[in-house]
């Protein structure tokens, strides 16, 4: 899983082309200023509702209504608005920006179907669609590195038109989550709506619930050691399992591979403090065992509530991997001078 799980608005757009449903896809193409998302946020609307959001709120409101009178066009399929965010909106956010309205077509469904497979496989893709053509298909482009501007959306506008740009997004970062109890049924929900691998990996086969988010794999009784082994060098572990004896075993594995993104360890310093002796008394050197986070996630938020203990975990996980992107870019910059 090198790759991206598929992006849901795109998806579901997919589908709705297979059914040959009407439908409209909504992107945000440029912005000035303050706004509620970023260039790239998309949307799909068809007459029952919606999936995904531009940012909600009045400005949602007339993007729907627009995207359904193109519903009921029979002339142009894609066509550009410019909105701004002031007392006409009743929104105060002070900035402005492009929505592109695309009806989806029959055509449409060969660019979603090759953007979706190179997303599984991690390819890296630039699409270009023309604004205010009778014709929504647009035009792929692939590419070995990854763009400059990753998962964004620009608009390029001439004297006589406009045209939409968009790349792949960033490369997802893989989360190795060892335990299905209470607290990781509730991080497995919320990861499900973050950019995240996760490989959920429990020895019981009946404790995954029924419904798995499209970004999660589970891993009954595989080879434990050999799935650390070759997880990718910036992956993520969290451990919370039902065994204390399991939980140290798996901790011992991922600080002997040395090379990884961050390790979590659900308990009490209490546990972390018999953790770490033994530990040492296997040989574990102090810089690996300064890396082993227990207890785990941000500070402050002291309630034992499973979904309680989830966020904290989540959020702690967001600042790392957002750090770590940063060091990325800033290497790349530098690199590239």
């Amino acid at each position: 899983m090198n790759g991206r799980p598929a992006d849901p608005v795109l998806a579901a757009a997919f589908r709705r082309v297979q059914e040959s449903r009407p439908t409209v896809l909504a992107t945000i193409a440029a912005t000035r200023g303050s706004t509620p998302r970023v260039p790239g946020t998309r949307m799909l609307v068809d007459a029952e509702g919606i999936v995904g959001s531009v940012g909600g709120g009045q400005l949602e409101f007339e993007i729907i209504a627009s995207a359904r009178a193109l519903l009921l066009s029979d002339e142009l399929a894609t066509q550009c608005q410019h909105f701004i965010l002031g007392p006409d909106l009743r929104q105060c956010c002070g900035g402005a920006l492009d929505i592109v309205l695309e009806r989806l077509t029959p055509e449409s469904e060969y660019w979603l179907a090759q953007v979706l497979a190179w997303e599984r496989e991690g390819v890296f893709w630039e699409s270009h669609l023309q604004i205010g053509a009778l014709s929504a298909a647009r035009r792929l482009l692939r590419h070995e590195m990854e763009p400059a501007e990753p998962g964004s959306a620009r608009l390029l506008k001439s004297v006589a038109s406009g045209e939409l740009v968009e790349t792949s997004g960033r490369h997802w970062p893989q989360l190795y989550l060892f335990g299905a109890g209470h607290v990781g049924r509730a991080l497995v929900r919320l990861l499900g709506d973050l950019p995240f691998h996760v490989t959920w990996c429990d020895t019981r086969e009946d404790v995954f619930p029924a419904e798995i988010p499209m970004n999660t794999r589970c891993d009954a009784g595989g080879d434990i050691d050999t799935l650390i082994k070759v997880a990718p060098e910036d992956a993520h572990f969290l451990i919370m399992t039902h065994s204390h004896a399991l939980d140290f075993d798996l901790v011992a594995a991922v600080l002997a591979k040395a090379r990884f993104g961050s390790l979590g360890l659900i308990g009490s310093d209490t546990k972390k403090a018999r953790f770490l002796q033994r530990l040492r008394a296997d040989g574990i050197g102090e810089t690996e065992l300064a890396r082993l986070r227990c207890p785990i996630g941000v500070p402050g938020i002291r309630s034992k509530v499973p979904a309680a203990i989830a966020i904290a975990v989540v959020a702690d996980l967001l600042i790392s991997t957002q750090a770590t992107a940063q060091n990325q870019a800033a290497t790349g910059v530098q690199s590239a001078r």
